[in-house]
């Protein structure tokens, strides 16, 4: 049977999130734990992002996602991503497959990256 609706998608697999260390992984699944470091609303906007991350097919999906603001982070040679958590900070991501898939110039292929490593959380106010 064929898939109706406004837009057809294919099933894929949802993006594997992992962490970079056990700290981090703590941080990010533990409600009281954001809450305490980060204060209510960035804790808010931390898992709720980390919950978009994870619906996503791939990370360039998170591109639709406008309050994302998916991008190269400038200190990396290319690979790591920023993703925007508003006004409290951002979160930085890299490919899990060593080496990621690539574009023939050399650039990311964000369309094949379907697992992720959370390697930094930064919060700002």
């Amino acid at each position: 049977m064929e898939s109706t609706g406004i837009r057809k998608r294919s099933l894929g697999l949802p993006v594997d999130i992992a962490f970079n260390d056990a700290e981090l992984a703590r941080v990010c699944n533990s409600d009281t734990t954001r809450r305490a470091l980060y204060g209510p609303e960035a804790a808010a906007t931390l898992h709720r992002r980390l919950g978009q991350m994870a619906a996503a097919d791939h990370l360039a999906d998170l591109h639709h996602l406008a309050a994302a603001r998916l991008r190269p982070d400038p200190s990396d040679s290319g690979v790591s991503r920023i993703v925007s958590l508003g006004n409290h900070g951002y979160l930085v991501v890299r490919p899990r497959d060593d080496p990621p898939a690539t574009h023939h110039d050399g650039t990311l292929d964000e369309h094949s990256v379907r697992a992720l490593i959370v390697t930094a959380i930064t919060i700002t106010r």
